[in-house]
């Protein structure tokens, strides 16, 4: 039995790519410029293409702190939240979870607490939680902070990002990847590779933890 699941929301349970799209093409539309295709879009993101090489690909109009605002400002609206959805059998994957830890526990970045909450309800996920974690974006070192004191002795962190597996790290924990997620699999460094959560099966990983 792990003692906490530690699991990433954005990613690894939710699909944001038209999310993420949708914004990034209202503010190239209200600035002005060209838009990338999503696929395209969807790719250097993936590849961790910074924004301000995807804004000068994109030839936008407005400055870079023009998009960074309009970006932290709309991303978490309700209009665009909606877009996200479920990655593949999400929801019986977390409740199979229950079955090999004491604790599953949400830990991700956004700016609004009570936004996500409703979004997590909507979906159906926020009753299969143990805790809700929400970090701040932008700050160094957000999720391990958040987790630092939490006491534990078998522990693993899955996520889709290098923040997610650096966390890990830093805990002393193992981490599980997601490469169907918002980085490709050579920009992660986790001890273990899955497309998606329900591709997940700890008893296979057992052995040498």
């Amino acid at each position: 039995m792990f003692d906490y699941i530690f699991l990433d929301l954005d990613g690894p349970v939710l699909e944001g790519k038209y999310r993420h799209y949708q914004c990034y093409k209202d503010i190239i539309d209200a600035y002005g410029g060209d838009l990338l295709n999503i696929d395209t879009y969807w790719d250097m993101k993936r590849s961790k293409v910074t924004r301000d090489i995807i804004l000068s690909q994109s030839n936008f109009k407005g400055s870079y702190q023009d998009f960074l605002t309009a970006w932290m400002s709309n991303i978490e609206k309700e209009k665009y939240l909606k877009l996200d959805f479920l990655k593949p059998e999400a929801i019986e994957t977390i409740k199979q979870w229950k079955n090999v830890s004491n604790k599953i526990v949400l830990v991700t970045m956004r700016q609004n607490r009570a936004f996500l909450i409703n979004q997590l309800k909507s979906l159906g996920i926020y009753s299969l939680l143990n805790e809700v974690i929400h970090c701040l974006p932008q700050r160094k070192n957000a999720k391990y902070e958040s987790l630092k004191d939490k006491k534990f002795t078998n522990a693993i962190f899955i996520g889709d990002t290098e923040e997610d597996t650096n966390t890990a790290k830093m805990l002393r924990i193992k981490s599980i990847g997601i490469t169907n997620g918002l980085r490709k699999k050579e920009l992660l460094e986790a001890d273990y590779y899955f497309k998606e959560i329900k591709d997940i099966n700890f008893f296979e990983l057992e052995v040498g933890w």
